[in-house]
């Protein structure tokens, strides 16, 4: 498996081996200058963790930069605001929800 995230200019390259990994490098060098800054901890704010099963992608500090800068660092945390078994359909007439 290959994923390639795109943000502009900067690319994250996930893969399942380092196959595929040197793959996708060398398939982009062909077609454009690049540079490998090696394994990711950070883009575009946010915080990238790479373990041996699992990458981990968080905003903790942003989301804390903004609740300082609005006077809620002392809110009382939920761990899911929104019940995540909600089936959230589209609004095809466009109008306002009741």
């Amino acid at each position: 498996m290959s994923i390639i995230t795109v943000w502009v200019d900067d690319l994250l390259l996930f893969a399942s081996d380092d196959e595929h990994m040197k793959i996708m490098k060398n398939n982009i060098s062909s077609l454009w200058t690049a540079t490998d800054l090696g394994k990711p901890s950070k883009i575009i704010g946010i915080e990238i963790t790479v373990n041996n099963d699992s990458v981990t992608m968080s905003q903790q500090k942003y989301l804390e930069t903004i609740l300082r800068k609005e006077g809620m660092e002392n809110t009382n945390p939920v761990s899911m605001p929104l019940n995540p078994n909600m089936k959230l359909e589209p609004n095809l007439d466009d109008n306002e929800p009741n």
